[in-house]
């Protein structure tokens, strides 16, 4: 669907990262009125805070498309503002100001924990929070982080070499190690991430792993020289490590247990050896009761996150629970909430991006998700009466009254342009503020 309505609509979307603010605009531009609420003070959401602080080029990129998505006539930014059910606002009030929809975005807001005995351990982290505290979200930024010599991290995705990057710039001898429970050829970083650490990859140590998962991996009908040529190809154009860090990777090992000392600090991790097995289609391991114990000072998990488990939504398999049904399929994909325990739909609430399915973080994949979200939103409003309502503030006055303050596109632009200001005084390609308070003064000072 991509006509315009010819009457007035109202619509929420929660969450204003990039599936957010591509729905907001898809809705707008198709003349929908958007009352676009958000957490945090700054719009972007991972887009903001956890691209990592050096690709200045893609960051500039996607916030000059933000900006413009925001300056759209039909979209009301609130942010600094929690929608949920100990939030600031919750659906039903929403629903009674006026809004006749609900488009939910919100990202991967929680930790995504194994469940293994000691994860409570002290030196146990998050990727998350490692990474919210490098990009300085306001909640992370002071947070402080014992990282040792000897480093673990459960899992082999982006995020993870993310982190390696981060802790190669700290210039500290350390030895990390990342463990997959599944061979070479399902690891889930790219050649582009891989670049700025490839030069620090402890080459035997790697081959020597990559060749005792040979013999399974090719048993499943998977061709190691896949890996060789990733790692390769990153290593042609990497830059030199100029840092006493060495990278390892292991790989059919599974966590079971994370071992503390008598002070409550991690000093190892057992894992289980697995082995490969092909099942319909799909390359899975099991473990075979084979155990093994690492020595570490520090273990960082790096499986992805959940969408917060308390906004009020049935949650299952890491995000909200969509109907099986649809009233409104966009190429076979339902947007459309369900409640499995009443068995019914919750008709005017849709989700889309990261809340409807966990995803690599991809901007890309969450515009595409959140456009087909937004037409499957669309064709329930055509069932639906025109509001009559007058203007989008009108409906912001019925909503109930904060004791804080809301940031909305013109407190926004007196952020960024004080941002702007300091980089030029300082000399930085970019100055970001890590303090909600730092940000409120700005937009409380003179223009």
């Amino acid at each position: 669907m991509s006509k315009s309505l010819e009457k007035e609509y109202y619509v929420a979307v929660i969450g204003a990262g990039p599936a957010g603010l591509y729905a907001a605009q898809f809705l707008a531009r198709r003349g929908v009125n958007v009352l676009l609420f958000n957490r945090d003070i700054k719009p972007g959401g991972l887009a903001e805070y956890g691209i990592y602080p050096t690709k200045y080029k893609l960051r500039k990129g996607l916030l000059a498309q933000f900006k413009r998505i925001l300056a759209l006539p039909k979209i009301k930014y609130m942010g600094n503002v929690i929608v949920g059910e100990d939030g600031d606002f919750q659906l039903d009030q929403l629903r009674e100001a006026g809004l006749q929809a609900i488009m939910v975005t919100i990202g991967a807001q929680q930790n995504k924990w194994i469940g293994l005995p000691g994860e409570n351990l002290g030196g146990v982290y998050q990727a998350q929070e490692i990474v919210y505290h490098y990009n300085r979200l306001p909640t992370h930024a002071d947070m402080g982080f014992s990282l040792g010599r000897q480093v673990v991290v459960i899992g082999v995705g982006n995020v993870m070499l993310d982190i390696l990057r981060y802790l190669k710039e700290t210039g500290q001898h350390r030895l990390v190690t990342a463990y997959a429970r599944r061979g070479p050829t399902e690891v889930k970083f790219d050649k582009q991430t891989l670049k700025p650490v490839a030069a620090c990859i402890d080459l035997p140590a790697v081959k020597s792993a990559v060749e005792s998962a040979q013999p399974m991996v090719e048993a499943v009908g998977k061709d190691i020289g896949e890996f060789y040529s990733l790692l390769q190809a990153a290593r042609e154009e990497a830059e030199d490590c100029n840092s006493g860090l060495k990278f390892r990777i292991q790989f059919l090992k599974s966590p079971k247990r994370i071992i503390g000392d008598e002070d409550g600090r991690v000093i190892g991790v057992e894992f289980e050896l697995n082995r490969l097995y092909l099942q319909n289609g799909r390359i899975i391991s099991r473990g075979t009761g084979v155990f093994e114990m690492v020595p570490a000072d520090t273990v960082i998990f790096s499986i992805g996150s959940l969408v917060e488990s308390n906004f009020g939504l049935p949650l299952a398999h890491n995000h909200f629970v969509t109907t099986t049904e649809p009233r409104f399929p966009i190429l076979g994909n339902s947007y459309e909430v369900f409640n499995p325990d009443l068995g019914v739909r919750c008709e005017d609430v849709f989700v889309s991006g990261w809340a409807r399915m966990s995803s690599e973080g991809v901007v890309g994949l969450a515009r595409q998700d959140a456009e087909r979200g937004s037409k499957a939103l669309l064709a329930y409003l055509e069932t639906q009466n025109p509001s009559q309502m007058k203007s989008i503030e009108a409906i912001i006055t019925r909503l109930p009254g904060l004791d804080k303050r809301v940031v909305d596109f013109g407190g926004l632009q007196k952020i960024w342009k004080k941002e702007e200001e300091i980089a030029n005084e300082q000399g930085l390609p970019v100055y970001k503020f890590d303090s909600n308070a730092a940000m409120l003064r700005v937009i409380e000072g003179p223009n």
